[in-house]
């Protein structure tokens, strides 16, 4: 019986019931989890113990935090746990959906955790608006990385920042992420060729979030494609934390807890009017902010 009779291990992946479970020898398995389990999800560290032939999920240890979104009329779905940065993959094609990926910056900002934004497929002609965003991003003092997989030598940088990390890939469909996947870890088609082969579960499991080991050290986790991202209801201040020009500018407020809606003496809404503050980035904020008084009513 293979990994004794029990210990600590970490999900790879989940698919229902069952799980690709990585043992702390290295071994990985597939595992079930008890029904009380429904939350268990990839990046999950838990404990296990063997019942017969079977490696059954008995618990699910404390997280440093998750990634969650709201899905079906609010519904909260979460995507992993135990993250360290959230890497955002945009490209000029198909059209950034820039309401996601300040989404993300947001919930990047609420899990205290680093995020940074890829402009993928970077060879290709880039319209003129769409590099403007990139800039303003760069400007705004986010981490901005150009990556091609066409270039494989633009992603030594992306190396830089992924190393130690536990780290999640996160964009709309047709972004490029499979193709920078496996360029980053160039075994991962094989890996999951193999983990299909020796556990029955199939190739559906590319429609899952899936964790793989860096050559250079630590983790990325890669997830499905999304067509929107909404972070499930927090705090109006949370909100604006999420968005670091209006947080930075906000000390000067007359009223230590301004949301920059209507208050007097609103320094964010005078930045805004200066064009020190993009009108954009302001109207995702008001924006986020309805949709969050929205979920909470």
């Amino acid at each position: 019986m293979s990994g004794g009779s029990g210990g600590e291990g970490r999900i790879i992946s989940r698919y229902g019931a069952e799980a690709l479970l990585e043992l702390d020898n290295g071994e990985i398995v597939r595992a079930v989890s008890r029904k009380k389990l429904r939350d268990l999800v990839c990046g999950d560290r838990v404990l296990w113990e063997k019942s017969g032939d079977d490696h059954v999920i008995t618990r699910i240890l404390p997280r440093r935090n998750s990634l969650t979104r709201s899905y079906f009329r609010g519904t909260p779905r979460t995507i992993a746990a135990n993250i360290d940065q959230i890497v955002i993959i945009s490209a000029p094609l198909p059209k950034p959906d820039w309401s996601m990926v300040d989404h993300l910056f947001v919930t990047a900002a609420v899990m205290e955790v680093e995020a940074i934004l890829l402009h993928h497929k970077a060879d290709l002609p880039c319209p003129d608006d769409i590099a403007q965003i990139y800039r303003d991003y760069r400007d705004i003092g986010y981490t901005v990385l150009d990556t091609s997989t066409e270039q494989p030598e633009t992603l030594a940088p992306l190396r830089r920042h992924l190393r130690g990390k536990t780290n999640i890939l996160v964009g709309q469909s047709g972004m490029g992420k499979s193709s920078l996947t496996n360029l980053l870890i160039p075994d991962a088609g094989i890996l999951t060729r193999e983990l299909s082969e020796t556990t029955g579960f199939g190739q559906h499991t590319t429609s899952n979030a899936r964790l793989y080991h860096l050559p250079e050290g630590g983790d990325l986790i890669d997830s499905p494609g999304i067509r929107d991202f909404t972070p499930p209801p927090i705090p109006p201040a949370e909100v604006q934390k999420g968005f670091r020009e209006i947080a930075a500018t906000a000390r000067d407020c007359r009223f230590h807890n301004c949301l920059h809606l209507r208050e007097p003496n609103c320094a964010v809404k005078k930045a805004v009017a200066e064009g020190k503050i993009l009108q954009r980035r302001y109207q995702a904020y008001l924006d986020l902010l309805q949709e969050m008084e929205a979920a909470r009513s």
